[in-house]
């Protein structure tokens, strides 16, 4: 299956080139970013499974040793999982800064960063001063809604994550809340396999080493998206569910009613619906009637907020539900595209462990069982929807269960035991392990950096201007609508898309300021690197 899903990734690819579908144009930056940079690890990841698939042959044919040293092999102790929860915060503080350059990539991101620092100035929706009201569309960065009747504008997505990185604003530190929930989810998914196989070593190191080893996870909590922080809730909520006191129940309603209003509800309704209904199926009817009163409660509130932030939400033509569909051809291709980024973003033994558990769900424990059905709920869900994930690095959308897929490879790793003996395991997990960190990830830096760098040159570029108003156009450069960037108190430079404003406002606006008003031009941003859009399209 893994040999499969390796050649599907090759010929998805193939199909890319061939029509076109990867040149620079439109918002296609998920093709684009597949074509240039998955080729050398879907072949890694065929011929790892096809040499894994090997040494089961002829360990079938020889005979497995019968030594027990993974038996004796000590669990993660809190130091060890610091150490590794350290490095974690290291290596992604230093990625923010050396990979990234500090660029809030996406829209996503910088949606979300806009919303915190009005929150880390009190405010939630910030009024436009009167003299640029006029030209709020103008200036509202993309996924930021201005109320035209208010001259308010906002984020156009639930708070959380805003209020998260508020505080680390306020203190200078931005940068810093990301890598700290990488760090936090290596911790909290420690924890959670020390409950769930209490008195083994192997499974709960697999599943420790193959998350903190992820390229996915490294990179990600490199940027300024909200996935970072719905893994760790995600995590943190199990960890909670497995204790199973009363306090530790408590805590985890309050967990799951702020993971709800992260960003938006999804990633953790997905996650946590399969342990809520384990609840039902046992009776356990107090605690099931407790958290269907919470997160009612609570989806009632983010759904207020959501609605009073992007009144469009409730429109049938322009609602959520208007952005879901059912698959067609098209997005059946696009969704396997997707799935085989959870195997080349990982270690190239994560999706193969992850496969082995799937294939005998009944050997698997009712928590690992609820496991696997949030994994499969996850992609089964992001099938409706009909676009790709746009930005992001590996599959986005999955990223909140990759902590779920993480504990399912490391519930396959006995059954490769079994197939390989003590010796052969040892081996087959250190060669993963040095071909991850020896090869990918340096790789995976190298090129997201390279990616990277035209777009933070030329929105440093545009940022440096001596001026207060900078009028960009950005017809000609591949998202160069995403050089509108402003802060919500429109700190100078003032950035303008040119192309929105109405005919002969951009020289009223020079005659009123004069000399502090700078146009721009796409040559100029073309020259630093960026990409520029593919004629034709």
């Amino acid at each position: 299956m893994t040999v499969l899903v390796a050649a599907y990734g090759i010929a998805g690819r193939w199909e890319l080139l061939r029509t076109g579908a990867w040149q620079p144009h439109g918002t296609n930056i998920f093709f684009r970013l597949y074509a240039l940079h998955e080729l050398p690890y879907l072949l890694v990841l065929a011929l790892f499974a096809a040499a894994t698939a090997l040494l089961a042959w002829r360990g079938a044919r020889r005979g497995v040793d019968a030594t027990s040293s993974l038996d004796t092999l000590a669990p993660p102790s809190a130091a060890m999982v610091g150490a590794i929860a350290l490095a974690v915060f290291i290596v992604t503080l230093a990625a923010t800064h050396l990979v990234m350059h500090e660029l809030l990539f996406s829209m996503d991101e910088f949606s979300a960063d806009f919303q915190a620092r009005a929150f880390a100035r009190g405010q939630s929706a910030p009024l436009i001063p009167l003299p640029w009201r006029s030209i709020g569309v103008a200036l509202a960065p993309i996924f930021v809604r201005f109320n035209t009747d208010t001259g308010r504008w906002v984020s156009m997505y639930m708070p959380v994550y805003a209020m998260l990185k508020a505080p680390f604003i306020v203190l200078g530190l931005p940068t810093v809340l990301n890598p700290l929930l990488g760090a936090g989810s290596i911790a909290a998914l420690a924890a959670a396999a020390r409950r769930i196989w209490p008195d083994e070593g192997l499974r709960p190191w697999v599943a420790v080493t193959l998350l903190a080893t992820s390229s996915q996870l490294l990179i990600t909590s490199a940027t300024g998206y909200s996935m970072p922080a719905h893994l760790l809730l995600n995590l943190v909520w199990l960890w909670l569910y497995l204790r199973d006191d009363t306090a530790s129940w408590i805590a985890l309603l309050v967990v799951g009613v702020l993971a709800l209003g992260l960003h938006n509800p999804v990633p953790h309704a997905l996650f946590a619906a399969p342990f809520l209904l384990r609840l039902v199926r046992d009776r356990r009817w107090a605690r099931a009637a407790s958290a269907a009163v919470v997160y009612l409660a609570g989806g009632v509130m983010w759904l207020t907020w959501l609605r009073w932030v992007n009144p469009g939400t409730a429109s049938t033509d322009t609602g959520m539900l208007h952005l879901f569909a059912i698959p067609n051809l098209f997005g059946v291709w696009l969704h396997g595209m997707n799935v085989t980024l959870l195997f080349t973003w990982h270690a190239p033994v994560l999706g193969l462990l992850a496969l082995i558990a799937l294939a005998r769900p009944r050997l698997l424990s009712p928590v690992l069982q609820d496991v696997a059905l949030g994994v499969v709920l996850t992609i089964g869900f992001y099938m409706l929807y009909p676009s790709t994930q746009g930005h992001g690095w590996g599959y986005r959308y999955a990223y909140q269960v990759i902590g779920n897929i993480a504990l399912l490879a490391a519930a396959g790793a006995p059954a490769v035991r079994a197939a390989l003996g003590d010796v052969w395991t040892r081996r087959w997990l250190s060669a993963a392990l040095a071909l991850t960190v020896l090869v990918e990830l340096p790789m995976r830096f190298t090129e997201t950096e390279r990616f990277v760098r035209p777009f933070a040159a030329g929105n440093a570029y545009v940022r440096s201007r001596d001026a207060d108003v900078v009028f960009v156009h950005g017809d000609r450069i591949w998202y160069g609508a995403d050089l509108v960037r402003n802060d919500p108190f429109l700190v100078r430079p003032i950035v303008v898309r040119a192309n929105f404003l109405a005919p002969g406002s951009a020289d009223v606006m020079r005659q009123a300021i004069r000399g502090r008003v700078l146009e721009i031009s796409d040559d100029e941003l073309l020259q630093l690197g960026m990409t520029p859009a593919a004629s034709g399209h």
